[in-house]
């Protein structure tokens, strides 16, 4: 490929955003049409039992985080996919099954712009059986640590609970494989590969509430279930950890390289004394609550403001530098204390007696003045509520589209009812689309603006 070819396609391929869904033949004889409704962000799925909810959010899903042979395995005939960029992704899946010397998938994908046709083309089948003899199994366990494999050619994806075997495994992740020479792998075009990785998307299922244990079935060798809402926790309590140790480095940093600032900016007073304290008060403040949030060490030293109505200029100038550098430091944090103060918010909103705190140890619940309570402890409707929150706050790639099935599950009518404000105010947070398919009227609520109806009939 040329680098005009390659400069063609990352320019298509920049910040790719899901516009327009169409489905032909879903079941054999179902046609769906999903679109976004005036710039919203938020579409919801309706309909009957059997009408393709489920089906079509996990359709969205394996071609966008699966090998295409998954879709093989689905119902379908013909899926378009609309950008906001004018392309469009054409799949059709040949009702025909091929022969035995048919060395190929049923499927072929064409990407075009403005009713221009750019790419095609038709995947084939990988390796022969010869061929996967000469790929050593070991090979995979060592260099793939989420893939476990279950039995001799089956594999189990820990973070998907996916099953693959070994065709799966080889297009899926084909980039492991570059220097081991399979050269009957199945060669993903370059466009489609960028397409997949210019466009985010994350499902989160009805069994969220348990993953798989990967430290324990790497220790035992069998499947251990673990519970998300603990999972969760560990992973909050790295991501503050995280942004603890950026601060830190940082404040070296400033703090090694102050004194000289100080004097290569000695004659700066830009800020007048009363806006100097305002700065130096908001500083406080923030770190107040920073603190309050779970995201600052208590133990750290709190500026007393002082009074400057007697300094002199270059009093003002070292402030000055001081403020600027706080600022700077604490700035790391503004991220992560916006997504934890909605979190918080909501949840200590719904949860009945109960207080929800966070920490580098991760998340606390609390029962009146009681000590922190196992989180497995909690009801299946708070262990949904919590999960679904922290899996749209903290794991929801920006610019990406979240797929949502039945958020409704375990959840309280009153906390059904509340469940779109929230979700409205986390996708405009976190910049994300999201489409839900749910059988709750309560969610819907009043927002019938949003909804898609499904018909289960032609």
């Amino acid at each position: 490929m040329s680098n005009i070819e390659v400069y063609k396609l990352l320019t298509i391929f920049i910040s790719m955003n899901i516009e327009r869904i169409k489905v032909w033949g879903l079941f054999d004889d179902l046609n769906h049409d999903l679109k976004f409704k005036n710039d919203e962000k938020i579409m919801l799925l309706t309909g009957l039992n059997g009408s393709g909810k489920t089906t079509i959010l996990n359709l969205i899903n394996v071609l966008f985080n699966k090998s295409l042979t998954y879709l093989c395995n689905i119902p379908f005939r013909k899926i378009n996919i609309f950008f906001d960029n004018q392309t469009n992704l054409l799949i059709e899946k040949f009702v025909d099954h091929p022969s035995e010397e048919d060395n190929s998938l049923p499927l072929l994908l064409t990407l075009n712009k403005n009713g221009e046709k750019l790419h095609s083309f038709h995947p084939e089948k990988i390796l022969s059986e010869d061929a996967k003899h000469e790929l050593p199994l070991s090979y995979i366990d060592e260099i793939i640590p989420e893939l476990h494999r279950v039995n001799p050619r089956k594999w189990i994806n820990l973070h998907t609970h996916s099953t693959l075997d070994l065709t799966d495994i080889l297009i899926e992740y084909s980039d492991h494989f570059r220097t081991f020479p399979i050269d009957e792998v199945l060669q993903i075009p370059i466009w489609f590969q960028d397409l997949k990785s210019s466009v985010n998307v994350r499902f989160i299922d009805t069994e969220r509430l348990t993953q798989v244990d990967s430290r324990s079935l790497k220790r035992r060798r069998r499947y251990a279930p673990l519970r998300t809402v603990n999972h969760y926790s560990e992973h909050l309590a790295n991501y503050i950890k995280d942004k603890t140790a950026n601060y830190g480095t940082l404040s070296q940093s400033l703090d090694r390289t102050f004194p000289v600032r100080l004097v290569e900016n000695r004659t700066e007073s830009d800020l007048s004394v009363d806006s100097l304290s305002e700065e130096l008060a908001e500083i406080e403040e923030k770190r107040v609550k920073l603190e309050n949030a779970g995201l600052f060490a208590i133990e750290q030293s709190h500026l007393s403001v002082p009074d400057l109505s007697n300094i002199d200029g270059s009093q003002i100038g070292v402030l000055t530098v001081y403020a600027r550098d706080a600022k700077k430091k604490l700035a790391v944090f503004d991220d992560l204390y916006e997504k934890v103060s909605v979190f918080q918010r909501i949840l200590n909103a719904r949860f009945s007696n109960k207080r929800v705190s966070v920490s580098d140890n991760g998340l606390q619940v609390c029962k009146n003045e009681s000590p922190p309570l196992n989180l497995e402890l909690l009801s299946s409707g708070e262990q949904h509520e919590l999960v679904m929150l922290y899996d749209l706050l903290f794991r929801a790639p920006t610019n990406s589209l979240i797929l949502i099935d039945e958020p409704e599950i375990s959840l309280h009518v009153a906390w059904q009812e509340e469940w779109l404000d929230d979700l409205d105010e986390i996708a405009k947070l976190s910049d994300f689309k999201a489409i839900i398919a749910t059988h709750s009227p309560e969610i819907i609520g009043r927002r019938l603006n949003l909804s898609v109806e499904l018909h289960s009939s032609r």
